[in-house]
């Protein structure tokens, strides 16, 4: 009761402030093991107000440490889940610990293992930190899924000073899938913060030009959003104290309260 209360506060005013129909939470092998009794009152409380994304998230190395034990845990997920159509199933995050082939096997076995799953409500990021989409659109195995694609300024190790060069980069990594994509990862600073030794203040998104490789990033990936009608996940919605969090939030409990730290951020997203 306590994880739907505090569900209910976050999620809510983050749908309301931030004009969000989904949320993507994370789950792995101690959710279920450790957990579940809690925190399904946050997923029940989050499928009444929207679109879920269950996703799972390796302790370390990119891939399951012991795959009964994943595989144990998605079964107790979809027997609860796999009904509701507002919920949608991610089998790994950023899988950067497989290759390409074995992670199209392993993707094709998750599809044949819980065929209650639609296959248009499954997620498949691409290869690496979901950055190859065709590595996986590609397989004729798993056409009927959807796709995620991640994207960051610090995947470019000198980042881009122009709007263009961040929408070619995405489109690098989509490739001709876009019909198929989510973009479930990306997002930039909303709050003062410091990357590299280097300390940036509020950074307006809005304004004509910047100085800043933030600006051009947030700009262009937005701008290629559109482009394709791509729906997204902006990472984070709400983190306590990351720098990125779209969201800022106070109290605890029935009494939570977000706040947007950075109008020009949100707009971006939005607009």
């Amino acid at each position: 009761s306590s994880a739907s209360t505090v569900a209910n506060r976050v999620i809510g005013q983050m749908m309301t402030l931030l004009g969000s129909n989904s949320v993507r939470m994370p789950i792995n092998e101690a959710t279920v093991s450790g957990y579940w009794s809690t925190y399904t009152g946050a997923i029940d409380m989050a499928l009444t107000k929207g679109k879920v994304i269950l996703c799972y998230w390796a302790v370390s190395g990119g891939k399951p440490s012991n795959m009964t034990n994943y595989w144990n845990m998605w079964t107790t997920v979809v027997n609860k889940y796999s009904s509701n159509a507002n919920c949608y199933f991610e089998p790994i995050n950023e899988p950067y610990g497989y290759s390409a082939t074995d992670l199209c096997n392993l993707y094709y076995s998750w599809i044949t293992k819980y065929t209650t799953v639609p296959k248009g409500r499954v997620i498949l990021d691409g290869s690496g930190y979901a950055q190859n989409i065709p590595a996986v659109g590609g397989d004729s195995r798993l056409t009927s899924c959807l796709l995620g694609v991640h994207d960051y300024s610090f995947f470019v190790s000198n980042p881009y000073r122009t709007l263009a060069d961040w929408e070619n980069h995405i489109k690098g990594y989509v490739g001709s899938y876009a019909s198929r994509t989510i973009c479930t990862e990306w997002g930039y600073p909303c709050s003062p913060g410091t990357k590299n030794g280097v300390s940036y203040g509020y950074i307006d998104y809005r304004a004509s030009s910047s100085t800043t490789f933030f600006f051009y990033y947030a700009n262009g990936i937005a701008t290629q959003l559109r482009s394709w009608g791509m729906g997204s996940f902006y990472w984070p919605g709400l983190r306590d104290g990351d720098w990125y969090s779209m969201t800022i939030k106070n109290g605890s409990g029935s009494g939570i309260t977000l706040s947007i730290p950075n109008a020009s951020a949100l707009n971006t997203l939005k607009y």
